[in-house]
């Protein structure tokens, strides 16, 4: 019988609270969540702060965690302060999703009814929210939120630190610069640069 993979969940939001139900059962055991603070209705304990981080794996014996953070430079700086421990990272892919790409960075989070076609790369800490669909060739790059329903056409380029609202859509050949934001529903039809917030159909420049 296989050893099931025990991990505590950074975050006890309603991020992480949805995290752990997406764990597989069968594979995955959530030993707790670690939060800064304890939190009722909960469907594990808080079992303490990522501070403590050593202390708490030597206690309840787990090495691998899930940061499920919302935010986008809170998860890099809760990294950031845990990527000196020898902690896994595992991928978190629901078993609803269709997906015909095999590189997918650690610590990638993908939620049910999502489609990913052939030859995309996603990476690290990357959230792929319910019902987003990539086309071929598509590559995302480390600590991006894709919000539920974005659909990306093939052949896309998508930075680092990337954040996609609900519903946006992404044209072909397009390629989204590093810490861009596209806005809830936008349909972007031409490249946008790096740390530019873009809205509307089409999208177009609200903050540079």
């Amino acid at each position: 019988m296989t050893n099931k993979d025990k991990i505590a969940i950074v975050g006890a939001g309603g991020f992480g609270r949805e995290v752990f139900h997406l764990l597989d059962n069968k594979l995955q055991e959530c030993i707790g969540f670690i939060d800064y603070e304890k939190k009722s209705n909960l469907p594990a304990n808080v079992i303490g702060h990522e501070v403590n981080i050593i202390k708490l794996m030597g206690e309840y014996g787990f090495s691998s965690c899930v940061l499920a953070i919302g935010d986008i430079e809170t998860r890099k700086k809760i990294f950031n302060q845990m990527n000196k421990f020898s902690i896994k990272y595992p991928k978190i892919i629901d078993s609803s999703v269709r997906c015909f790409s095999k590189d997918i960075g650690n610590g990638v989070i993908i939620y049910p009814g999502v489609i990913i076609m052939n030859d995309c790369k996603i990476g690290k800490f990357t959230l792929l929210n319910s019902g987003v669909t990539l086309g071929h060739d598509v590559t995302i790059g480390d600590f991006c939120n894709l919000n539920p329903g974005a659909n990306l056409a093939g052949r896309i380029i998508i930075g680092d630190n990337v954040f996609i609202g609900i519903g946006a859509s992404i044209k072909e050949n397009v390629i989204i610069g590093n810490n861009a934001v596209i806005g809830a529903g936008s349909v972007v039809l031409k490249d946008v640069p790096e740390n530019t917030t873009v809205y509307g159909v089409p999208a177009k420049v609200v903050h540079s």
